[in-house]
Protein backbone atom coordinates (compact mmCIF):
# COMPACT_ATOMS: atom_id res chain seq x y z
CA UNK A 1 0.00 0.00 0.00
CA UNK A 2 2.77 2.43 0.98
CA UNK A 3 4.72 1.51 -2.15
CA UNK A 4 1.68 2.20 -4.34
CA UNK A 5 1.13 5.54 -2.60
CA UNK A 6 4.74 6.56 -3.21
CA UNK A 7 4.45 5.56 -6.86
CA UNK A 8 1.30 7.65 -7.21
CA UNK A 9 2.95 10.68 -5.60
CA UNK A 10 6.03 10.29 -7.80
CA UNK A 11 3.96 9.94 -10.97
CA UNK A 12 1.84 12.95 -10.03
CA UNK A 13 4.73 15.27 -9.20
CA UNK A 14 6.61 14.23 -12.34
CA UNK A 15 3.68 15.38 -14.48
CA UNK A 16 4.58 18.81 -15.92
CA UNK A 17 0.92 19.78 -16.17
CA UNK A 18 0.66 19.65 -12.36
CA UNK A 19 3.40 22.27 -12.11
CA UNK A 20 2.00 24.33 -14.98
CA UNK A 21 -1.41 24.51 -13.29
CA UNK A 22 0.04 25.27 -9.86
CA UNK A 23 2.56 27.89 -11.01
CA UNK A 24 0.37 29.70 -13.53
CA UNK A 25 -2.72 29.80 -11.32
CA UNK A 26 -0.58 31.13 -8.45
CA UNK A 27 0.86 33.76 -10.80
CA UNK A 28 -2.61 34.79 -11.97
CA UNK A 29 -3.81 35.07 -8.37
CA UNK A 30 -0.84 37.30 -7.54
CA UNK A 31 -1.20 39.42 -10.69
CA UNK A 32 -4.88 40.07 -9.89
CA UNK A 33 -3.70 42.44 -7.15
CA UNK A 34 -2.26 44.85 -9.74
CA UNK A 35 -5.60 45.83 -11.37
CA UNK A 36 -7.03 46.37 -7.88
CA UNK A 37 -4.09 48.63 -7.00
CA UNK A 38 -4.47 50.52 -10.26
CA UNK A 39 -8.16 51.15 -9.61
CA UNK A 40 -7.37 52.46 -6.16
CA UNK A 41 -4.87 54.86 -7.72
CA UNK A 42 -7.67 56.16 -9.94
CA UNK A 43 -9.81 57.17 -6.96
CA UNK A 44 -11.02 60.73 -7.34
CA UNK A 45 -10.84 60.62 -11.14
CA UNK A 46 -13.66 60.30 -13.65
CA UNK A 47 -12.93 56.57 -13.83
CA UNK A 48 -13.54 55.90 -10.13
CA UNK A 49 -17.32 55.42 -10.45
CA UNK A 50 -16.94 52.68 -13.06
CA UNK A 51 -14.01 51.16 -11.19
CA UNK A 52 -16.15 50.52 -8.13
CA UNK A 53 -18.35 48.01 -9.94
CA UNK A 54 -15.95 45.18 -10.77
CA UNK A 55 -14.08 46.51 -13.79
CA UNK A 56 -11.47 43.68 -13.79
CA UNK A 57 -14.23 41.06 -13.78
CA UNK A 58 -16.08 42.94 -16.53
CA UNK A 59 -12.95 42.83 -18.69
CA UNK A 60 -12.63 39.11 -17.94
CA UNK A 61 -16.19 38.65 -19.22
CA UNK A 62 -15.19 40.44 -22.42
CA UNK A 63 -12.04 38.29 -22.75
CA UNK A 64 -13.91 34.99 -22.37
CA UNK A 65 -16.61 36.25 -24.72
CA UNK A 66 -13.99 36.99 -27.39
CA UNK A 67 -12.42 33.55 -26.91
CA UNK A 68 -15.85 31.95 -27.31
CA UNK A 69 -16.64 33.92 -30.47
CA UNK A 70 -13.24 33.18 -32.04
CA UNK A 71 -13.11 29.52 -30.94
CA UNK A 72 -13.93 28.27 -34.44
CA UNK A 73 -11.17 30.29 -36.12
CA UNK A 74 -8.60 29.76 -33.38
CA UNK A 75 -9.39 26.06 -33.15
CA UNK A 76 -7.18 25.12 -30.23
CA UNK A 77 -5.25 27.62 -28.13
CA UNK A 78 -2.53 25.10 -27.30
CA UNK A 79 -2.00 24.49 -31.02
CA UNK A 80 -0.60 28.03 -31.30
CA UNK A 81 2.96 27.73 -29.86
CA UNK A 82 3.55 31.49 -30.00
CA UNK A 83 0.84 31.96 -27.35
CA UNK A 84 3.10 30.21 -24.82
CA UNK A 85 5.30 33.32 -24.86
CA UNK A 86 2.78 36.04 -25.73
CA UNK A 87 0.28 35.27 -22.95
CA UNK A 88 2.78 35.47 -20.03
CA UNK A 89 4.47 38.50 -21.61
CA UNK A 90 1.10 40.26 -21.85
CA UNK A 91 0.51 39.58 -18.18
CA UNK A 92 3.88 41.10 -17.25
CA UNK A 93 3.22 44.13 -19.46
CA UNK A 94 -0.17 44.59 -17.84
CA UNK A 95 1.35 44.54 -14.35
CA UNK A 96 3.92 47.16 -15.36
CA UNK A 97 1.23 49.43 -16.80
CA UNK A 98 -0.97 48.98 -13.73
CA UNK A 99 1.96 49.97 -11.53
CA UNK A 100 2.15 53.28 -13.44
CA UNK A 101 -1.47 54.23 -12.73
CA UNK A 102 -2.03 57.77 -11.49
CA UNK A 103 -4.52 60.66 -11.67
CA UNK A 104 -2.85 62.04 -14.79
CA UNK A 105 -4.19 61.39 -18.28
CA UNK A 106 -1.24 59.12 -19.02
CA UNK A 107 -1.72 57.27 -15.73
CA UNK A 108 -5.43 56.66 -16.41
CA UNK A 109 -4.77 55.31 -19.92
CA UNK A 110 -1.90 53.19 -18.60
CA UNK A 111 -4.13 51.73 -15.90
CA UNK A 112 -6.94 50.75 -18.27
CA UNK A 113 -4.58 49.16 -20.80
CA UNK A 114 -2.77 47.34 -18.01
CA UNK A 115 -5.98 45.97 -16.51
CA UNK A 116 -7.11 44.76 -19.93
CA UNK A 117 -3.74 43.04 -20.51
CA UNK A 118 -3.76 41.29 -17.14
CA UNK A 119 -7.35 40.07 -17.39
CA UNK A 120 -7.06 39.04 -21.04
CA UNK A 121 -3.78 37.19 -20.50
CA UNK A 122 -5.19 35.42 -17.44
CA UNK A 123 -8.24 34.26 -19.41
CA UNK A 124 -6.03 32.97 -22.23
CA UNK A 125 -3.65 31.16 -19.88
CA UNK A 126 -6.58 29.56 -18.08
CA UNK A 127 -8.09 28.02 -21.21
CA UNK A 128 -4.65 26.93 -22.47
CA UNK A 129 -3.87 25.07 -19.26
CA UNK A 130 -7.31 23.49 -19.04
CA UNK A 131 -7.25 22.46 -22.71
CA UNK A 132 -4.25 20.31 -21.88
CA UNK A 133 -6.02 18.98 -18.79
CA UNK A 134 -8.97 17.97 -20.96
CA UNK A 135 -6.66 15.75 -23.03
CA UNK A 136 -5.89 13.51 -20.03
CA UNK A 137 -7.60 10.31 -18.97
CA UNK A 138 -9.79 10.47 -15.87
CA UNK A 139 -7.06 9.06 -13.64
CA UNK A 140 -4.57 11.72 -14.74
CA UNK A 141 -7.18 14.46 -14.41
CA UNK A 142 -7.72 13.56 -10.76
CA UNK A 143 -3.98 13.44 -10.15
CA UNK A 144 -3.42 16.79 -11.86
CA UNK A 145 -6.27 18.50 -9.98
CA UNK A 146 -5.21 17.26 -6.54
CA UNK A 147 -1.47 17.60 -7.15
CA UNK A 148 -1.68 21.14 -8.53
CA UNK A 149 -3.86 22.26 -5.60
CA UNK A 150 -1.34 20.92 -3.08
CA UNK A 151 1.58 22.60 -4.87
CA UNK A 152 -0.36 25.82 -5.45
CA UNK A 153 -1.21 26.44 -1.78
CA UNK A 154 2.29 27.41 -0.52
CA UNK A 155 3.04 29.36 -3.71
CA UNK A 156 0.57 32.05 -2.62
CA UNK A 157 3.05 33.01 0.11
CA UNK A 158 5.80 33.50 -2.48
CA UNK A 159 3.59 35.70 -4.62
CA UNK A 160 2.63 37.80 -1.60
CA UNK A 161 6.19 38.14 -0.30
CA UNK A 162 7.48 39.71 -3.52
CA UNK A 163 4.41 40.63 -5.62
CA UNK A 164 6.11 41.77 -8.83
CA UNK A 165 9.31 39.71 -8.83
CA UNK A 166 7.55 36.66 -7.43
CA UNK A 167 4.78 36.83 -10.01
CA UNK A 168 7.25 37.10 -12.89
CA UNK A 169 9.19 34.11 -11.55
CA UNK A 170 5.98 32.10 -11.29
CA UNK A 171 4.96 33.09 -14.83
CA UNK A 172 8.32 32.07 -16.30
CA UNK A 173 8.43 28.75 -14.46
CA UNK A 174 4.79 28.07 -15.28
CA UNK A 175 5.33 28.84 -18.97
CA UNK A 176 8.23 26.38 -19.10
CA UNK A 177 6.08 23.72 -17.44
CA UNK A 178 3.26 24.51 -19.86
CA UNK A 179 5.62 24.02 -22.80
CA UNK A 180 6.75 20.66 -21.40
CA UNK A 181 3.09 19.73 -20.92
CA UNK A 182 2.37 20.60 -24.53
CA UNK A 183 5.25 18.39 -25.65
CA UNK A 184 3.98 15.50 -23.51
CA UNK A 185 0.48 16.05 -24.91
CA UNK A 186 1.76 15.85 -28.49
CA UNK A 187 3.57 12.60 -27.67
CA UNK A 188 0.48 11.07 -26.05
CA UNK A 189 2.18 10.53 -22.69
CA UNK A 190 -1.04 10.94 -20.71
CA UNK A 191 -3.01 8.35 -22.69
CA UNK A 192 -5.84 10.68 -23.76
CA UNK A 193 -9.20 8.95 -23.43
CA UNK A 194 -10.91 10.11 -26.63
CA UNK A 195 -13.30 7.17 -26.28
CA UNK A 196 -15.85 7.31 -29.12
CA UNK A 197 -18.24 5.17 -27.04
CA UNK A 198 -19.00 8.19 -24.84
CA UNK A 199 -18.91 10.95 -27.44
CA UNK A 200 -22.35 12.52 -27.74
CA UNK A 201 -24.12 15.71 -28.57
CA UNK A 202 -25.33 17.69 -25.60
CA UNK A 203 -26.10 21.09 -24.18
CA UNK A 204 -25.79 22.95 -20.92
CA UNK A 205 -29.28 23.10 -19.33
CA UNK A 206 -30.46 26.66 -18.53
CA UNK A 207 -31.13 25.73 -14.90
CA UNK A 208 -27.52 24.62 -14.44
CA UNK A 209 -26.26 27.76 -16.18
CA UNK A 210 -28.23 29.94 -13.77
CA UNK A 211 -27.12 27.76 -10.86
CA UNK A 212 -23.46 28.08 -11.84
CA UNK A 213 -23.81 31.86 -12.11
CA UNK A 214 -25.52 32.08 -8.70
CA UNK A 215 -22.88 29.96 -6.97
CA UNK A 216 -20.17 32.10 -8.53
CA UNK A 217 -22.03 35.26 -7.46
CA UNK A 218 -22.11 34.03 -3.88
CA UNK A 219 -18.38 33.41 -3.86
CA UNK A 220 -17.74 36.77 -5.54
CA UNK A 221 -19.66 38.61 -2.82
CA UNK A 222 -17.89 36.75 -0.01
CA UNK A 223 -14.43 37.06 -1.53
CA UNK A 224 -14.74 40.83 -1.80
CA UNK A 225 -15.30 40.90 1.97
CA UNK A 226 -12.14 38.84 2.50
CA UNK A 227 -10.03 40.98 0.15
CA UNK A 228 -10.85 44.06 2.23
CA UNK A 229 -8.81 42.60 5.10
CA UNK A 230 -5.06 42.73 5.70
CA UNK A 231 -2.94 40.95 3.07
CA UNK A 232 -1.44 38.55 5.63
CA UNK A 233 -4.93 37.54 6.74
CA UNK A 234 -5.97 36.92 3.14
CA UNK A 235 -2.94 34.75 2.37
CA UNK A 236 -3.28 32.80 5.61
CA UNK A 237 -6.93 32.01 4.99
CA UNK A 238 -6.36 30.97 1.37
CA UNK A 239 -3.34 28.74 2.09
CA UNK A 240 -4.84 27.00 5.11
CA UNK A 241 -8.24 26.35 3.60
CA UNK A 242 -6.79 25.09 0.31
CA UNK A 243 -5.14 22.17 2.11
CA UNK A 244 -8.41 21.48 3.94
CA UNK A 245 -10.31 21.56 0.64
CA UNK A 246 -7.91 19.08 -0.96
CA UNK A 247 -8.32 16.64 1.93
CA UNK A 248 -12.11 16.96 1.69
CA UNK A 249 -12.01 16.51 -2.09
CA UNK A 250 -9.91 13.34 -1.80
CA UNK A 251 -12.09 11.98 1.01
CA UNK A 252 -15.33 12.47 -0.93
CA UNK A 253 -13.81 10.98 -4.09
CA UNK A 254 -12.45 7.99 -2.18
CA UNK A 255 -15.68 7.24 -0.33
CA UNK A 256 -18.12 7.72 -3.20
CA UNK A 257 -16.02 6.67 -6.19
CA UNK A 258 -17.28 7.95 -9.52
CA UNK A 259 -20.62 9.23 -8.18
CA UNK A 260 -19.10 12.10 -6.23
CA UNK A 261 -19.49 15.12 -8.53
CA UNK A 262 -23.02 15.93 -7.36
CA UNK A 263 -21.92 15.45 -3.75
CA UNK A 264 -19.00 17.82 -4.28
CA UNK A 265 -21.38 20.40 -5.75
CA UNK A 266 -23.67 20.16 -2.74
CA UNK A 267 -20.68 20.25 -0.37
CA UNK A 268 -19.19 23.44 -1.78
CA UNK A 269 -22.61 25.12 -1.82
CA UNK A 270 -23.04 24.07 1.81
CA UNK A 271 -19.76 25.78 2.72
CA UNK A 272 -20.79 28.97 0.91
CA UNK A 273 -24.23 28.96 2.55
CA UNK A 274 -22.67 28.39 5.97
CA UNK A 275 -20.35 31.34 5.35
CA UNK A 276 -23.37 33.55 4.62
CA UNK A 277 -25.16 32.33 7.75
CA UNK A 278 -22.12 33.10 9.92
CA UNK A 279 -21.89 36.51 8.27
CA UNK A 280 -25.55 37.19 9.05
CA UNK A 281 -25.28 35.89 12.61
CA UNK A 282 -22.25 38.03 13.45
CA UNK A 283 -23.42 41.07 11.53
CA UNK A 284 -20.34 41.38 9.34
CA UNK A 285 -16.98 39.92 8.42
CA UNK A 286 -15.50 37.18 10.59
CA UNK A 287 -12.53 34.79 10.18
CA UNK A 288 -14.88 31.81 10.36
CA UNK A 289 -17.04 33.00 7.47
CA UNK A 290 -13.92 33.64 5.37
CA UNK A 291 -12.53 30.19 6.19
CA UNK A 292 -15.80 28.52 5.18
CA UNK A 293 -16.01 30.59 1.99
CA UNK A 294 -12.39 29.94 1.00
CA UNK A 295 -12.72 26.19 1.57
CA UNK A 296 -15.86 26.12 -0.55
CA UNK A 297 -14.23 28.18 -3.30
CA UNK A 298 -11.21 25.85 -3.48
CA UNK A 299 -13.62 22.92 -3.81
CA UNK A 300 -15.47 24.91 -6.47
CA UNK A 301 -12.27 25.35 -8.50
CA UNK A 302 -11.27 21.68 -8.29
CA UNK A 303 -14.78 20.47 -9.11
CA UNK A 304 -14.90 22.87 -12.07
CA UNK A 305 -11.67 21.43 -13.51
CA UNK A 306 -12.98 17.90 -13.10
CA UNK A 307 -16.36 18.63 -14.70
CA UNK A 308 -14.80 20.47 -17.64
CA UNK A 309 -12.44 17.58 -18.34
CA UNK A 310 -15.34 15.11 -18.24
CA UNK A 311 -17.48 17.24 -20.55
CA UNK A 312 -14.64 17.78 -23.02
CA UNK A 313 -14.21 14.01 -23.17
CA UNK A 314 -17.87 13.04 -23.52
CA UNK A 315 -19.27 15.86 -25.71
CA UNK A 316 -18.75 16.53 -29.40
CA UNK A 317 -17.63 20.11 -28.82
CA UNK A 318 -14.41 22.08 -29.19
CA UNK A 319 -12.63 22.20 -25.83
CA UNK A 320 -11.87 25.89 -26.38
CA UNK A 321 -15.58 26.64 -26.89
CA UNK A 322 -16.54 24.60 -23.83
CA UNK A 323 -13.94 26.25 -21.58
CA UNK A 324 -14.66 29.77 -22.81
CA UNK A 325 -18.42 29.37 -22.47
CA UNK A 326 -18.17 27.81 -19.02
CA UNK A 327 -15.89 30.52 -17.67
CA UNK A 328 -17.97 33.21 -19.34
CA UNK A 329 -20.99 32.09 -17.28
CA UNK A 330 -18.90 31.77 -14.14
CA UNK A 331 -17.29 35.19 -14.58
CA UNK A 332 -20.66 36.86 -15.21
CA UNK A 333 -21.86 35.42 -11.91
CA UNK A 334 -18.69 36.52 -10.12
CA UNK A 335 -19.10 40.02 -11.57
CA UNK A 336 -22.67 40.08 -10.23
CA UNK A 337 -21.47 39.17 -6.75
CA UNK A 338 -18.69 41.78 -6.79
CA UNK A 339 -21.10 44.45 -8.03
CA UNK A 340 -23.64 43.61 -5.33
CA UNK A 341 -20.98 43.92 -2.63
CA UNK A 342 -19.78 47.23 -4.09
CA UNK A 343 -23.36 48.53 -4.13
CA UNK A 344 -23.81 47.93 -0.40
CA UNK A 345 -22.91 50.40 2.30
CA UNK A 346 -24.07 53.89 3.27
CA UNK A 347 -26.69 55.12 0.83
CA UNK A 348 -26.75 51.80 -1.02
CA UNK A 349 -28.13 48.32 -0.63
CA UNK A 350 -28.39 46.71 2.77
CA UNK A 351 -25.49 44.25 2.99
CA UNK A 352 -27.31 41.83 5.28
CA UNK A 353 -30.33 41.73 2.98
CA UNK A 354 -28.14 41.00 -0.06
CA UNK A 355 -26.35 38.25 1.87
CA UNK A 356 -29.69 36.71 2.89
CA UNK A 357 -30.95 36.69 -0.72
CA UNK A 358 -27.74 35.08 -1.99
CA UNK A 359 -27.85 32.46 0.77
CA UNK A 360 -31.43 31.59 -0.19
CA UNK A 361 -30.43 31.32 -3.85
CA UNK A 362 -27.62 28.91 -2.92
CA UNK A 363 -30.00 26.74 -0.91
CA UNK A 364 -32.34 26.55 -3.90
CA UNK A 365 -29.41 25.53 -6.12
CA UNK A 366 -28.35 22.80 -3.68
CA UNK A 367 -31.84 21.31 -3.36
CA UNK A 368 -33.35 21.67 -6.84
CA UNK A 369 -30.57 22.45 -9.34
CA UNK A 370 -27.42 20.47 -8.55
CA UNK A 371 -29.15 17.14 -7.95
CA UNK A 372 -27.48 13.84 -8.79
CA UNK A 373 -29.86 13.34 -11.72
CA UNK A 374 -29.17 16.77 -13.22
CA UNK A 375 -25.41 16.42 -12.79
CA UNK A 376 -25.38 12.92 -14.30
CA UNK A 377 -27.56 14.11 -17.18
CA UNK A 378 -25.01 16.83 -17.84
CA UNK A 379 -22.00 14.51 -17.65
CA UNK A 380 -23.39 11.36 -19.27
CA UNK A 381 -26.48 12.32 -21.27
CA UNK A 382 -30.19 11.81 -20.69
CA UNK A 383 -31.26 8.23 -20.09
CA UNK A 384 -31.00 5.39 -22.56
CA UNK A 385 -31.75 7.56 -25.57
CA UNK A 386 -28.39 9.30 -25.60
CA UNK A 387 -25.85 8.67 -28.28
CA UNK A 388 -23.43 7.38 -25.68
CA UNK A 389 -25.99 4.88 -24.38
CA UNK A 390 -26.74 3.58 -27.88
CA UNK A 391 -23.04 3.11 -28.52
CA UNK A 392 -22.58 1.26 -25.23
CA UNK A 393 -25.47 -1.07 -26.06
CA UNK A 394 -24.08 -1.72 -29.54
CA UNK A 395 -20.75 -2.62 -27.99
CA UNK A 396 -22.48 -4.90 -25.47
CA UNK A 397 -24.28 -6.76 -28.27
CA UNK A 398 -20.99 -7.38 -30.03
CA UNK A 399 -19.19 -8.83 -27.00
CA UNK A 400 -17.41 -12.12 -27.55
CA UNK A 401 -19.17 -14.91 -25.63
CA UNK A 402 -16.07 -17.05 -25.87
CA UNK A 403 -14.07 -14.48 -23.96
CA UNK A 404 -16.76 -14.42 -21.28
CA UNK A 405 -16.53 -18.17 -21.02
CA UNK A 406 -12.78 -18.01 -20.48
CA UNK A 407 -13.29 -15.40 -17.78
CA UNK A 408 -15.54 -17.73 -15.81
CA UNK A 409 -13.06 -20.58 -15.97
CA UNK A 410 -14.43 -22.31 -19.05
CA UNK A 411 -17.35 -23.90 -17.18
CA UNK A 412 -19.95 -22.14 -19.29
CA UNK A 413 -20.38 -21.79 -22.98
CA UNK A 414 -21.33 -18.54 -24.61
CA UNK A 415 -25.04 -19.35 -24.69
CA UNK A 416 -25.08 -20.54 -21.08
CA UNK A 417 -23.12 -17.58 -19.80
CA UNK A 418 -25.65 -15.06 -21.03
CA UNK A 419 -29.23 -16.21 -21.60
CA UNK A 420 -30.69 -12.70 -21.72
CA UNK A 421 -31.09 -9.51 -19.77
CA UNK A 422 -33.58 -11.07 -17.37
CA UNK A 423 -31.25 -13.91 -16.39
CA UNK A 424 -28.92 -13.44 -13.45
CA UNK A 425 -25.33 -14.46 -14.11
CA UNK A 426 -24.22 -16.46 -11.09
CA UNK A 427 -20.60 -15.47 -10.97
CA UNK A 428 -21.24 -11.92 -12.18
CA UNK A 429 -22.70 -10.80 -8.87
CA UNK A 430 -21.04 -13.07 -6.36
CA UNK A 431 -18.63 -15.64 -7.78
CA UNK A 432 -16.05 -17.05 -5.43
CA UNK A 433 -12.84 -15.07 -5.30
CA UNK A 434 -10.94 -18.34 -5.94
CA UNK A 435 -12.14 -18.57 -9.54
CA UNK A 436 -10.05 -16.96 -12.31
CA UNK A 437 -12.74 -14.38 -12.91
CA UNK A 438 -13.08 -13.53 -9.23
CA UNK A 439 -9.30 -13.32 -8.73
CA UNK A 440 -8.92 -11.06 -11.73
CA UNK A 441 -11.64 -8.65 -10.64
CA UNK A 442 -10.34 -8.56 -7.07
CA UNK A 443 -6.77 -7.87 -8.15
CA UNK A 444 -7.80 -5.18 -10.63
CA UNK A 445 -9.93 -3.55 -7.95
CA UNK A 446 -7.05 -3.56 -5.46
CA UNK A 447 -4.38 -2.46 -7.93
CA UNK A 448 -6.38 0.45 -9.37
CA UNK A 449 -8.11 1.40 -6.11
CA UNK A 450 -11.68 0.95 -7.25
CA UNK A 451 -14.46 1.71 -4.81
CA UNK A 452 -16.74 -1.16 -3.66
CA UNK A 453 -19.52 0.02 -5.97
CA UNK A 454 -17.10 0.30 -8.91
CA UNK A 455 -15.87 -3.24 -8.17
CA UNK A 456 -19.41 -4.61 -8.42
CA UNK A 457 -20.01 -2.69 -11.65
CA UNK A 458 -16.71 -4.03 -13.02
CA UNK A 459 -17.72 -7.60 -12.13
CA UNK A 460 -21.03 -7.29 -13.97
CA UNK A 461 -19.89 -5.13 -16.88
CA UNK A 462 -16.92 -7.33 -17.78
CA UNK A 463 -19.23 -10.36 -17.65
CA UNK A 464 -21.41 -8.89 -20.38
CA UNK A 465 -24.21 -7.14 -18.52
CA UNK A 466 -25.65 -3.92 -19.92
CA UNK A 467 -25.78 -0.62 -18.07
CA UNK A 468 -29.58 -0.92 -17.81
CA UNK A 469 -29.38 -4.38 -16.25
CA UNK A 470 -26.70 -3.30 -13.75
CA UNK A 471 -28.75 -0.24 -12.83
CA UNK A 472 -31.81 -2.38 -12.13
CA UNK A 473 -29.77 -4.85 -10.10
CA UNK A 474 -28.16 -2.14 -7.95
CA UNK A 475 -31.23 0.12 -7.69
CA UNK A 476 -29.51 3.14 -9.28
CA UNK A 477 -29.99 5.10 -12.50
CA UNK A 478 -28.47 4.04 -15.80
CA UNK A 479 -26.54 7.30 -15.91
CA UNK A 480 -24.94 6.48 -12.57
CA UNK A 481 -23.79 3.11 -13.91
CA UNK A 482 -22.32 4.76 -17.00
CA UNK A 483 -20.54 7.19 -14.71
CA UNK A 484 -19.02 4.24 -12.83
CA UNK A 485 -17.99 2.57 -16.10
CA UNK A 486 -16.35 5.74 -17.35
CA UNK A 487 -14.34 6.14 -14.16
CA UNK A 488 -13.35 2.46 -14.21
CA UNK A 489 -11.98 3.06 -17.71
CA UNK A 490 -10.07 6.09 -16.48
CA UNK A 491 -8.61 4.44 -13.38
CA UNK A 492 -7.61 1.29 -15.26
CA UNK A 493 -6.38 3.34 -18.25
CA UNK A 494 -8.40 1.34 -20.80
CA UNK A 495 -10.71 2.51 -23.54
CA UNK A 496 -13.17 -0.31 -24.17
CA UNK A 497 -14.77 -3.37 -22.59
CA UNK A 498 -12.46 -5.67 -24.55
CA UNK A 499 -9.40 -3.93 -23.11
CA UNK A 500 -10.94 -4.26 -19.65
CA UNK A 501 -11.49 -8.00 -20.14
CA UNK A 502 -7.92 -8.41 -21.37
CA UNK A 503 -6.66 -6.59 -18.29
CA UNK A 504 -8.66 -8.88 -15.97
CA UNK A 505 -7.36 -11.98 -17.76
CA UNK A 506 -3.76 -10.78 -17.59
CA UNK A 507 -3.98 -9.90 -13.91
CA UNK A 508 -5.72 -13.20 -13.07
CA UNK A 509 -2.86 -15.17 -14.66
CA UNK A 510 -0.18 -13.43 -12.59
Amino acid sequence: MAHNALQTVRATLSMPLVWAMALLFAAMEASSAFPVGALRALSGTSASALASFGTPELLSVVAYGLLLVTARSVGSAVAQPWLFAVAPASNVLGMLLCAGASNTAYGIISAWIGIACVQGASALLTVMVLELLCSCSSLWVLRAVVGSALVNAPLAVIGDGAPFEGTIALLIAGSVALGLSYRAWRRGVWAPCADPVFKRTGSFPPSLMVGLAMVSAGFGFLQQLLYQQDANVVVGVIVGTKFAAVLLFVAVAGLLGSAFVATLAKTLITFATAAFLVFLAQGGYSPLSSALMSTGYSLFEMTTYLVLAELALSLRVRPLSLLSGFYLIETVGYLLGCSLEAATGPGGLDRRMVAAVLALALLICAVWVFTEKHVNDLLWGRGDGSAGGDAVRRQEIDIDAGVLGSLTGGHRGGGEALHGEGCRLEDASGESASSPYGRGVARVSERFRLSPRETEVLRLFAAGRSAAFIAELQFVTTNTVRSHIKHIYGKCDVHSRQELITLIERVADQ
